[in-house]
């Protein structure tokens, strides 16, 4: 693995840290607030909501990606069959030219 992909599954990793990190010590300042049964449902429920739109736009992000990816692969895995292909055909024509030559 290159420095460069090592460095993106780096940086994943922290912020999903972070984010479990906030999530859990917002939730336990919320539990810990006095506060009424109703503010805190709504307080919670906003929360809720906000992780979820944080979530799935990490989700949709990580999707493009992943896509953007293996779109690179596969023109990479095109140039390389392509490159072995000249390289064979080029070996089959020294091997004709050369037993002709004799």
């Amino acid at each position: 693995m290159d420095d460069h992909t090592t460095q993106g599954d780096s940086g994943w990793v922290n912020t999903f840290v972070f984010i479990a990190g906030f999530l859990l010590g917002a939730g336990t300042a919320i539990l810990l607030t006095p506060e009424t049964g109703t503010h805190l449902r709504d307080r919670l429920a906003r929360g809720a909501k906000t992780a979820q739109d944080e979530f799935s736009d990490m989700a949709s992000q990580t999707k493009e990606a992943v896509h953007a990816w293996s779109e690179e692969a596969r023109k990479t895995m095109k140039q390389a069959a392509t490159r072995v292909n000249s390289a064979v055909d080029a070996t089959k024509h020294a091997v004709k030219t050369d037993s002709f030559d004799e």
